[in-house]
């Protein structure tokens, strides 16, 4: 299983977790079962429209189960739910510290988007 989580910069597991999903800097894409990851920088940061949907679509296509990020529009979150892609919100910290409150059930599951749209352009 793979989770990939929103982060502002790419220092390995040390990286600090972003509150913005659709136009973040990188994601960690964490495999579970063997403990590897690669940090990838995301290809929809700079798009002129429809970030949260480019980014949605790509961690489905990264073949990720689930998502963690601080906030989640509703394009974004429609995307990945219709991909069958669960959602978390994280409350900060570095990557290790999310992976690890992920394994332990200690992150909140998001059932709607918790941002309004456009809200990481702000």
């Amino acid at each position: 299983m793979k989770i990939a989580i929103s982060l502002d910069e790419n220092k390995g597991l040390d990286s600090q977790a972003s509150n913005i999903f659709g136009r973040c800097n990188y994601y960690l894409v964490f495999n579970v079962e063997d403990e590897t990851f690669t940090i990838e920088e995301n290809p929809a940061k700079s798009a002129s429209g429809g970030a949260g949907i480019q980014a949605a679509q790509w961690i489905i296509n990264q073949e990720a189960e689930a998502v963690v990020s601080g906030n989640l529009g509703p394009k974004a979150y429609d995307v990945l739910a219709a991909g069958k892609i669960a959602a978390y919100r994280h409350n900060g910290g570095t990557a290790q510290e999310i992976i690890k409150a992920y394994k332990e059930e200690k992150l909140e599951c998001l059932l709607e988007p918790n941002v309004d749209a456009h809200s990481g352009l702000n």
